[in-house]
């Protein structure tokens, strides 16, 4: 088996998650600006238009369906890195543990972690895949209609671009919960071959790690308490 990997144990995995979801609500609230404008030059009525229809429907189901799911998953990194900082802070307390008793705390919390990484993995890729279904009708909506109103298609402009910013957001913050995912998976394969020296030197690594993850809960929490996002302007 190779040499376990060192970057879930430098807590580069906390700042990395915490950045990217700062990124991705960053991201998402420039975008909603956009979807409002978008509403506004998209009025219904008799007159109004395919394109005017279509965006407008984009714009709804943009406003319905994303800003709930990165709230979610503001919240779901919030609880993650509670959970990361009571486990790891319990593994640090100077407890007398046998070596099985160590391994067997050690395997518990360490499927714990990785079934929650797994968990917030999937939000994560359904928030991509939803966006890139939105980024795909605006798109070809956008090819249509070449008469409709300049400030419409300058609308739908923005937004598109707002909205491909979102999405590249989105795509950076699913390969850090994927990355997470397998370094947890590597050492849990570790774990499992039941070397005492290891699991000794996973133990103290791992509650070294809580001052990072002290530091990406005080950040996504700031998020948090920001606000709804779906608010109109």
């Amino acid at each position: 088996m190779p040499a376990p990997s060192t970057t879930l144990m430098d807590a580069s995995h906390a700042g990395a998650l915490s950045a990217g979801c700062e990124a991705l609500f960053r991201a998402t609230e420039t975008t909603l600006q956009w979807a409002w404008r978008v509403l506004k030059c998209a009025k219904a009525g008799p007159g109004a238009g395919p394109l005017a229809a279509s965006a407008r429907l984009c714009a709804l189901e943009f406003l319905d369906r994303v800003p709930p799911h990165v709230r979610r998953g503001v919240a779901e990194l919030l609880g993650y890195s509670s959970l990361w900082q009571a486990m790891c802070t319990r593994l640090g307390r100077p407890v007398a543990r046998s070596n099985e008793e160590l391994l067997q705390e050690l395997g518990e919390d360490l499927q714990v972690l990785l079934h929650g990484a797994q968990a917030r993995l999937g939000t994560a890729s359904a928030l991509e895949q939803g966006l890139l279904v939105h980024l795909g009708r605006l798109r070809d909506s956008r090819r249509g209609e070449l008469g409709a109103p300049l400030e419409l298609r300058a609308a739908l402009d923005a937004f598109t671009h707002a909205l491909s910013e979102l999405m590249t957001a989105a795509s950076a913050y699913r390969r850090a919960w994927e990355a997470m995912e397998a370094e947890l998976s590597e050492s849990a394969a570790w774990l499992d071959a039941g070397d005492p020296g290891f699991c000794a030197w996973m133990a103290d690594h791992l509650s070294e790690t809580v001052f990072a993850w002290r530091q990406a809960h005080a950040a996504i929490r700031l998020l948090r308490e920001l606000g709804e996002l779906a608010h109109q302007p």
